[in-house]
């Protein structure tokens, strides 16, 4: 999708919203207005500096290149149709030093943990990148690596070398950080296109982590390094469309967070590894809300709860193509995950056991109950995991009082349910931890000669399962 051809109709509303981190500084005297229009031509920054708070700003048709914002309490922002807000500079001056096609730049030096990364993409957390076309090239660690498709960024003299002409292409750099950013309460942030922001790792493009009552809606948010919406407490997520950010399409910490009818997909195309990335990725949340999301194609886990989340929703999404898990679940607490539609996810290239994942996974999380959903056709269907995790905020994290029931599972190959621990736990996990698989209805390719299932340290045939789980 080409979000600068996107349009929704959404009713403006004068709501306000605080923009976030300044490109540009300038002394402008401080106006009365309830709402007012803002031109590319004009610096976004200084025009929030320069109204009270609760004002609507009105971004007007084209590009607001290299624009960051803070904005006031009760600030909205709404994008007419065609407006995008672009952290990158535009490149167009280049010489050739031997194989390579060299620019000039202005950029802080940021370092960089290799380890995060995939090993096709060495440099995945340096925030910024380089776009021909709109499409990122891979950045590499090391002069010496570049090649056709290929960029190294020398921070001690601000020279990038690329290994493919840039001649007849529209080439980009992202520099800026956020595209906003602050504290404020009650912000809003509606109908723009915002694209290409050298966010920082677990950084957002929009980052309302310090914020609280932002309301984010019916925005095209993609191509940003690290992550697109970087959510804070009391937040409303609704109707964006999410995708290929560079990390996550989604993530954060936060309480009372809604998490509605997006389109998140294609996420991470850094290179993270996807233990660390995919389309979100939510912690230390408490009543938290995911409802009626399109979540798919994500490099990493699609739906990902990880460590002391704490009541958490997760109902009506679609999920599919997503690597480890549609949804994942990992050491929080007391979530409900229902009516979701799974598919064709799980998929992990370091094995093809519960252990590596499935559409619906759970891990080391207690209080967790998993009805009323479809699974079809993911590497396993859905299963448990009891690893040696230790002990998060709210108690152990161990895998006790899973109620599994009343969900459909088609399964070809792999494990329809069942439950793996780590061998240096005893059976509890099966027998006395209260965990169960009941009332489901299953739809096997080899139900007679293929053992589905997982019980007890060992694989269980579909026979064996329906009356074990009968009488337990």
């Amino acid at each position: 999708m080409n979000p600068k051809k996107h349009s929704q109709s959404v009713t403006s509303k004068a709501i306000t919203i605080s923009f976030l981190i300044l490109c540009f500084t300038s002394s402008v005297s401080v106006l009365r207005a309830s709402s007012v229009a803002v031109y590319p031509s004009q610096d976004l920054a200084s025009m929030v500096n320069s109204y009270p708070a609760g004002t609507t700003f009105l971004l007007q048709p084209g590009v607001f290149r290299m624009q960051y914002a803070i904005p006031k309490n009760y600030d909205s922002f709404i994008g007419q149709s065609g407006t995008i807000l672009d952290g990158a500079e535009h490149l167009s001056s280049f010489s050739t030093d031997g194989s390579y096609w060299v620019a000039h730049v202005q950029v802080s030096p940021k370092t960089s943990d290799p380890s995060l990364c995939d090993a096709s993409h060495p440099a995945c957390d340096y925030p910024e990148d380089l776009f021909f076309d709109d499409v990122p090239l891979t950045r590499v660690a090391s002069l010496s690596q570049v090649g056709p498709g290929k960029w190294y960024l020398d921070y001690s003299t601000d020279d990038i070398y690329i290994g493919s002409n840039p001649a007849g292409h529209n080439a980009e750099l992202s520099a800026c950080r956020y595209a906003f950013y602050g504290s404020a309460t009650g912000v809003k942030i509606s109908q723009l296109t915002i694209e290409k922001y050298a966010s920082p790792h677990e950084g957002g493009a929009v980052n309302a982590s310090i914020g609280t009552h932002w309301t984010i809606e019916y925005n095209d948010i993609w191509l940003n390094h690290s992550t697109g919406i970087r959510i804070g407490s009391y937040m409303w997520i609704n109707h964006n469309h999410v995708y290929e950010n560079g990390e996550y399409g989604v993530s954060g910490t936060g309480s009372n967070v809604v998490v509605q009818s997006n389109d998140i997909y294609s996420n991470n195309y850094a290179g993270y590894e996807y233990a660390v990335a995919g389309g979100t990725k939510f912690v230390n949340c408490y009543n938290l809300k995911i409802q009626y999301n399109n979540v798919h194609n994500n490099h990493g886990p699609g739906l990902w709860t990880d460590i002391n989340n704490d009541y958490v929703l997760m109902e009506h999404n679609d999920t599919s193509h997503n690597i480890v898990a549609g949804i994942f679940v990992e050491i929080s607490y007391h979530e409900t995950i229902r009516y979701n539609y799974i598919t064709y996810d799980g998929s992990d290239p370091r094995g093809s056991s519960l252990w590596w994942g499935a559409g619906i996974l759970i891990s080391s999380s207690p209080d967790v109950d998993v009805y009323d959903n479809i699974v079809k056709y993911c590497m396993n269907g859905i299963g448990g995991i009891q690893s040696s995790t230790g002990t998060g905020t709210y108690g152990p994290y161990h895998l006790e009082n899973l109620s599994v029931h009343n969900n459909t599972i088609y399964q070809v190959y792999g494990t329809a349910e069942g439950i793996v621990k780590s061998s240096v736990y005893d059976d509890s996990v099966y027998t006395s931890w209260n965990n169960h698989f009941q009332n489901d209805t299953y739809y096997l390719s080899y139900p007679t000669t293929r053992n589905y299932f997982y019980w007890l340290d060992a694989y269980h045939t579909l026979a064996w399962w329906e009356e074990y789980a009968s009488l337990h």
